[in-house]
């Protein structure tokens, strides 16, 4: 390919591709491979895979660096490749392989700054989604986990440099291939991952428990889509057991009294915990809702209580809180006493004094 730095190595093909659902649109889907994992300014860029999603397949276009002094047409078609995409989408290219690339434009004294479009990285959103499910993170083992395959990896990453240092010292060619094939791999999986991805953001997988919709409900929060994190909160909360449906149910319970709706929230914390029964962190929130909102230190006391019948367990972290209930149902309660003989001295004080004065003359 031709740069105004001269000549660039790429080659590309085209992929059959079944459609994707959802369809993630024009995006670039980026993966580079690089002669450290340190990201200096000394860690070089030698290969870099584009996968783009046609009409007709999947458009796969690698970029090789033959040598260090040929790096300015390799960045600069690298560069011009990503800027035609609507979007670029990485595997932890937000902490790694866009910090690379924007160091080696600077270092080769590129004009201007490397950008590139609308970035989402995938590693974030698998973190999200799929933290509770996955033992690691690697996209290896999301590939198994997530994807259902298991690849035949031609190179294992850890030897990925050494095969470009060989080819550079010796011009060793093979494990150079294997290099580039594991390059191309990786960046077919994110057009992949990513249409995954797009299917659980929307809820789309039937498969779905408590743990993914609370963790979905967590994600959309965090990103302001408040009314698809109170669908997944809701929908989560209704499987009305485990730790997840309770931890959707007082996240959902937070938002009520937040939004002032202090009964539904009561009658949200009633219902979990007739559901959730052996959760003490539901007792305790229903506890201090009718103590603090609704002024009811005598049901509070009583819902401690309760829990510590059913959770004998629990009871010795809920004794505290119900001593103090005690107390202050005591001490409402003696106050109302005191209060009382006042009250009715006043009274009797007032009809002496409105009643008639009785001159004798009767």
């Amino acid at each position: 390919m031709a740069t105004p730095y001269g000549m660039a190595a790429v080659r590309q093909e085209v992929l059959a591709l079944p459609p994707l659902d959802p369809d993630p649109g024009t995006v670039a889907y980026l993966d580079t491979e690089t002669t450290g994992l340190t990201g200096g300014a000394g860690t070089y860029v030698f290969a870099a895979a584009i996968a783009t999603p046609l009409e007709c397949g999947l458009r796969v276009a690698q970029f090789f660096l033959p040598e260090p002094g040929m790096e300015s047409a390799f960045l600069q078609a690298l560069h011009d490749e990503l800027v035609a995409a609507d979007g670029v989408a990485t595997f932890n290219g937000g902490s790694f392989d866009l910090p690379v690339l924007r160091t080696r434009w600077v270092m080769a004294r590129m004009p201007g700054e490397f950008t590139y479009s609308a970035h989402v990285d995938l590693l974030t959103l698998v973190r999200a989604l799929y933290r509770h499910r996955l033992e690691s993170c690697t996209l290896r083992y999301v590939e198994q986990r997530v994807l259902g395959y298991e690849r035949d990896d031609p190179l294992p990453s850890a030897l990925v440099p050494d095969a470009y240092f060989d080819y550079l010292r010796a011009g060793a060619r093979d494990f150079l291939e294997a290099a580039l094939e594991h390059n191309r791999l990786d960046v077919i999986s994110l057009v992949h991952l990513h249409s995954r991805l797009l299917r659980r953001l929307q809820g789309g997988d039937v498969d779905m428990d408590a743990d993914d919709w609370l963790a979905l409900g967590r994600h959309r929060w965090r990103r302001g889509a408040r009314a698809d994190a109170w669908r997944a909160l809701r929908n989560a909360a209704e499987f009305a057991s485990g730790e997840a449906a309770a931890t959707a149910g007082l996240l959902l319970t937070r938002r009520l009294v937040r939004k002032g709706s202090i009964t539904s929230a009561d009658r949200l914390l009633d219902w979990l915990e007739s559901s959730a029964r052996d959760d003490v962190r539901v007792s305790v929130a229903r506890a201090r809702l009718l103590e603090w909102r609704r002024r009811d230190p005598q049901q509070a006391l009583s819902v401690v209580e309760d829990a510590q019948r059913r959770m004998p367990e629990a009871a010795p972290e809920l004794e505290q809180r119900r001593a103090r209930l005690v107390r202050k149902v005591s001490s409402r309660n003696g106050d109302g006493l005191r209060r009382n003989p006042d009250r009715r001295q006043r009274e009797v004080r007032q009809v002496q004094l409105e009643a008639p004065i009785l001159d004798g003359t009767a």
